[in-house]
């Protein structure tokens, strides 16, 4: 499945409040490969975040103040727009049913429900 890293960024909290629900063992063990999977794709994220912001910042941070925010911001864009690829199916939103969810969460979820 091919996503935008922004998608798995934003999905972070709802991942872990759906993970936090009891569900059939089935849909469990899709999750649970989903979580492996975006987890391997977050810390690459995160050290590439990291960098950015040595190269930008000033004593290991970045604020909208500093000289070089615009480039950070433009660099940190196309990171976000990557688009990578997870070795991972989707989860039925019928195996779903049962599990408490804000509807927020769910919107950022999207990538990995099928209908």
């Amino acid at each position: 499945m091919k996503v935008q890293l922004a998608q798995v960024v934003g999905s972070v909290e709802p991942l872990g409040t759906l993970m936090s629900n009891p569900m059939p063992a089935a849909t469990a063990f899709r999750c649970a490969k989903v979580l492996k999977a975006v987890q391997s794709e977050l810390e690459s994220y995160d050290e590439a975040r990291k960098a950015l912001i040595e190269k930008y910042g000033e004593d290991g941070e970045i604020k909208p103040e500093s000289k070089d925010w615009d480039k950070f911001i433009e660099e940190m864009n196309a990171l976000m727009n990557e688009e990578i690829s997870l070795s991972i199916k989707k989860i039925d939103a019928d195996s779903l049913s049962k599990v408490e969810i804000a509807p927020t969460d769910l919107v950022q979820l999207d990538w990995l429900i099928k209908e």
